[in-house]
């Protein structure tokens, strides 16, 4: 992995210090920033400093529970990995008949 995250990325890190931030032990925290926030750059700096594995890990992990279902289908569609399928949908129960 890159030294220093691009400033796109460190954008994303408005609630930590980023000079607290170790791209190896935070590799999680920041590929999930990025997939749920990232521009354009920062989403290109994650492709080209984590693997795909480590992305689709990641996905599969945490992010099935904190993404968004859009992003959640775009980080599928990119890592070429297998989500499974939603549950629930329709009117939420705390919603009423």
């Amino acid at each position: 992995m890159a030294a220093t995250p691009p400033a796109s990325v460190l954008r994303l890190l408005w609630d930590v210090d980023p000079a607290s931030v170790d791209i190896e032990r935070d590799a999680a925290f920041l590929m999930e920033r990025v997939m749920a926030r990232g521009t354009w750059n920062a989403r290109c700096w994650l492709r080209a400093t984590c693997s795909r594995a480590a992305r689709a890990a990641v996905l599969l992990g945490r992010g099935m529970r904190v993404l968004a279902p859009r992003e959640i289908a775009y980080r599928a569609l990119v890592t070429d990995t297998e989500v499974p399928p939603a549950t629930g949908g329709g009117r939420p129960r705390w919603a009423g008949s």
